[in-house]
């Protein structure tokens, strides 16, 4: 049962999406995590990198197929082979990366909530778009290819491939939010271990 008007269920969606994102950073900025060793912490900022450079990597070259033919063409190839949404998969991953720098658990699965809440409600509103356009050749691509989770098993690539410069630029800017995302955690975190931005409470 759906208890939104109709239209009003993403707006919801959308704004609670975002007063949760403002609640995490709000948390983050005046909290402090319980874990203390430097070791440990270490170890989930090398984590959490390794997830952002993924992220990034994956966002641009799944971009590099969809940029500039979104709506005119059904894309099948590169990432798209294997998984129907690889930007959002990506964006999943540089999720994780950030709660993972953050070293707090808390932060991390409020964070996961916040995708949860919106991305599914982008993708299935994505895939009805998708089936106005183009009708039978997308129910035979989505019984083929999982909707996130890949297959490796599918992947396929073209030999060459037409990139607009315009669109792939657009991409790589889109694709650096996580990076900055993840260097501002890191100097908010360094600022808050040299006494400079104290922290209310600790948080797990």
């Amino acid at each position: 049962m759906n208890f939104f008007p109709a239209g009003s269920e993403s707006k919801v969606r959308v704004i609670l999406t975002r007063v949760l994102a403002l609640m995490v950073l709000v948390l983050f900025l005046i909290s402090r995590n319980r874990i203390e060793g430097r070791i440990q912490m270490s170890l989930l900022d090398f984590a959490g990198l390794v997830c952002i450079i993924i992220s990034a990597f994956g966002r641009v070259w799944s971009s590099v197929y969809i940029a500039g033919y979104k709506t005119s063409s059904l894309i099948e190839s590169g990432p798209f082979s294997a998984t129907r949404n690889p930007l959002y998969l990506f964006s999943l991953i540089g999720t994780v990366g950030i709660g993972l720098a953050s070293g707090s658990i808390l932060i991390l699965l409020l964070l996961l909530l916040c995708f949860g809440i919106y991305y599914p409600l982008v993708i299935r509103r994505e895939e009805k778009s998708l089936r106005e356009l183009h009708g039978a050749k997308f129910e035979l691509y989505a019984g083929r290819v999982p909707r996130f989770l890949p297959k490796l098993s599918l992947f396929s690539e073209p030999e060459t491939y037409s990139v607009k410069p315009k669109m792939l630029r657009r991409a790589l800017l889109d694709a650096s939010y996580f990076v900055w995302v993840f260097g501002a955690v890191q100097l908010i975190a360094n600022l808050r271990e040299a006494g400079i931005f104290p922290a209310l409470f600790r948080i797990p």
